[in-house]
């Protein structure tokens, strides 16, 4: 399949989401978890599916992106053969009347022209799971598909704007905002070269600014469609409510160890920094704590991001702090996310609820 199959990650629809925290970068720029970016589950999921030559479309936003994943080997994407393209949009064509994610296909068409296999995997960052889509691909390929949609089956059917399949049969028949539908469509698809190029042409030629939306989406019933459901552990994510609920769950032991050490790992930029130091007075409690982190205070039911100082006195509590950020002594945070480099100076309590947390975007000093 190594040869078959070209990924791609498509961040340009995914641009502001999640509010304070895509200020600076985009959503498969966020952090998560301490030490991972929401991007290294859709590259995670690629890699364990066979895939090894991945464009990443980056939108506006891509400098953190650049330094994440400048090392191709830390992702296990290994062989002279072997890419990650972090593909910013940078044609400056006078003629170029694309827009959205349009541009992006359209000015990294030699991507697809190039690359000798003959399908596409297509995925975004909203969605996480700790995955491998070969029997997808194997379907597709199988049934000769124009495209394949994976999808996901569950009891009880999730609130919030996630895409759900009306399906007939074997085909996909339509979308559905409807939050009764529990067939929900992850934004993972599968897609032959071939279509994928003609629908380039179609919505430049219409003057259509949405490759997904309008090339695929308005013209379903045109197309041989098919969709897989997986079966493994997911994560949606929509907003700053559902970052923080996601990463408030995977704290619950079994569950972590389950989505990021089961029968693959989900694997990041590597890290050289020293190992954790809890000094005296600290006391640390089910929570998530990267390496680099100094500990003097009080820190329960929280992630804690790599370089990050918590001083004597402080009590962290049911929050998330990125990298680089500095809690001065007697800090109370509760239901906080700090994002990095913010500096919390002594004897402050900011404090949210789990519904609402309180966010403050980078470099903040307060």
């Amino acid at each position: 399949m190594d040869n078959e199959i070209l990924g791609l990650i498509n961040l340009q629809p995914e641009q502001d989401y999640l509010d304070e925290l895509t200020y600076f970068r985009s959503g498969g720029s966020v952090p998560f978890m301490g030490r991972y970016r929401l991007i290294d589950f859709a590259i995670t999921s690629m890699n364990n599916s066979g895939v090894n030559v991945i464009g990443v479309f980056a939108g506006n936003k891509f400098r953190s992106l650049l330094d994440h994943l400048n090392r191709k080997e830390d992702f296990g994407i290994e062989g002279r053969q072997s890419k990650i393209f972090v593909l910013p949009p940078d044609w400056n064509d006078p003629t170029d009347v694309s827009e959205g994610d349009l541009k992006h296909f359209h000015n990294h068409s030699d991507l697809f022209s190039r690359f000798k296999g003959n399908h596409v995997l297509i995925s975004g960052s909203q969605f996480i799971s700790n995955t491998d889509y070969s029997e997808a691909v194997e379907e597709h390929i199988k049934n000769d598909r124009d495209v394949t949609f994976v999808a996901e089956k569950v009891e009880t059917p999730p609130e919030g704007p996630i895409l759900r399949l009306i399906t007939e049969g074997d085909q996909v028949a339509g979308f559905t905002h409807d939050q009764e539908n529990p067939h929900l469509y992850t934004g993972v698809y599968i897609i032959k070269k071939t279509v994928l190029m003609n629908i380039v042409t179609f919505c430049i030629n219409n003057y259509k600014p949405s490759f997904f939306h309008n090339g695929i989406r308005e013209k379903l019933e045109e197309y041989n469609t098919g969709f897989f459901d997986i079966t493994a552990k997911t994560h949606y994510f929509h907003s700053i409510e559902t970052y923080f609920n996601n990463s408030m769950a995977l704290l619950e032991k079994d569950r972590y160890r389950k989505f990021f050490f089961g029968k693959n790992k989900v694997k990041t930029k590597v890290s050289t920094r020293p190992p954790t130091l809890y000094k005296k007075d600290s006391n640390v409690k089910k929570s998530i704590v990267a390496n680099g982190v100094t500990v003097e205070g009080k820190v329960e039911r929280s992630i804690i991001g790599r370089n990050v100082k918590i001083g004597k006195g402080a009590v962290i509590k049911n929050s998330i702090i990125f990298a680089n950020c500095t809690i001065e002594p007697d800090v109370h945070l509760e239901n906080v996310i700090l994002d990095k480099d913010v500096r919390i100076t002594e004897g402050r309590q900011l404090m949210g609820s789990e519904e609402k947390p309180y966010v403050l975007a980078k470099r903040t000093e307060i």
